[in-house]
């Protein structure tokens, strides 16, 4: 097996997601990380034993010269990190959301094109195995002709000003807020099962404005990044969605349904049991198909089995020029035209079109 060697950009979500993915990948070599801060960096790329560690993702590139680069940072760098990377003749994996607009997102499709790199944008709830096997029966007719879908999200990430210190999560001008951070899992979930949607009627807003310090002498301010959303999108046929989330709850929950003629079916945010209701009749579990499951470790984050998922793909996709779902141009820059249209329906107090360029 041909092994690829790849850069991680990130220290965070990337140490403890996307790093132990690619190094149990037979066909890749995690060969150094970037990050803001040199000495978190070299710290964690020496808990990780990668030898690479860089305070400059350029240098990364241009010392390292990565068959692969995979972006775990702050929106705002998506873009010039991705162009970059391509230009340097990388593959690129790029965390969600996948820009600050809908332009770089295309301007980041069309440079992957040209260069003829392979673009995955990670979409990992996808393989969640309830979500994998609803959207299965869906397609089968198993609920009859679909209505609606709603996916309710509650979060304590800033449930007090002391529960997350001020981060680029709450800075609007570095592409923090819920919207982008979960709405766009959410916004692509619906998709996945209606289509496109049509238009949206959204409110994107900040519930609770202050931020820290978590600790004394740190961070504090307040947030102009969006902590709560709700959006009503209508798709094709008649069918509707409500996506409503807030992470200024005391508590994590998620609930996702679909709902057909005949039946709903509905799953949490753990994806692994997957519940059917009908009119009439006591709600049942529905059996999982052992193709879907995921094979994870104890201890591992709940992410990282999904997101293995999609490393998988990214080999097949370089190694054998298989289509990389999720990928740029089918799913990264509808996702993105979606939350640019929420945006501008609440700004604006008005339903908006989301046209997909």
């Amino acid at each position: 097996m041909k092994r690829y060697r790849v850069a991680l950009f990130g220290t965070s979500f990337a140490r403890l997601v996307h790093a132990p993915a690619f190094q149990r990948h037979p066909g890749f070599e995690l060969v150094a990380i970037a990050g803001s801060d040199a000495e978190r960096t070299r710290k964690v790329a020496d808990g990780l034993g990668v030898p690479g560690a860089y305070a400059d993702w350029r240098e990364l590139l241009a010392s390292e010269k990565p068959d692969v680069v995979t972006i775990a940072t702050p929106v705002v760098l998506h873009h010039p990190m991705m162009l970059a990377a391509i230009e340097a003749g990388c593959h690129v994996l790029c965390e969600k959301p996948t820009a600050m607009n809908c332009r770089e997102a295309m301007e980041m499709r069309d440079a992957a094109a040209k260069a003829g790199r392979v673009a995955g944008i990670n979409h990992e709830f996808r393989f969640l195995p309830a979500r994998a096997h609803a959207l299965e029966l869906v397609r089968q007719g198993a609920i009859g002709r679909p209505r609606r879908g709603e996916i309710l999200g509650r979060y304590p990430m800033w449930a007090r000003p002391e529960s997350r210190g001020m981060t680029w999560l709450s800075d609007a001008s570095r592409g923090g807020g819920i919207l982008g951070a979960l709405g766009s899992h959410h916004t692509d979930c619906l998709r996945t099962f209606f289509g496109e949607p049509a238009s949206v009627l959204a409110t994107v807003r900040v519930d609770q404005p202050r931020r820290g310090p978590v600790e004394p002498g740190g961070p504090s301010g307040i947030a102009t990044a969006d902590d709560a959303c709700t959006l009503q999108y209508d798709f094709a046929g008649g069918v509707s969605a409500l996506v409503d989330l807030s992470a200024c709850t005391p508590y994590h929950w998620e609930r996702f349904e679909i709902h057909g003629e005949d039946a709903t079916l509905r799953w949490d945010e753990t994806g692994g049991t997957l519940w059917r209701l009908a009119a009439g009749r006591d709600m049942e579990t529905v059996e999982l198909p052992g193709q879907l499951r995921l094979a994870g470790r104890d201890g591992d984050p709940a992410l990282l089995a999904p997101f293995a998922v999609i490393v998988d793909r990214l080999y097949s996709a370089i190694d054998r020029g298989e289509p990389l779902v999720p990928g740029f141009a089918a799913d990264a820059v509808p996702v993105q035209a979606a939350l640019d249209a929420a945006r501008a329906s609440s700004a604006g107090g008005r339903r908006v079109a989301v046209e997909v360029p």
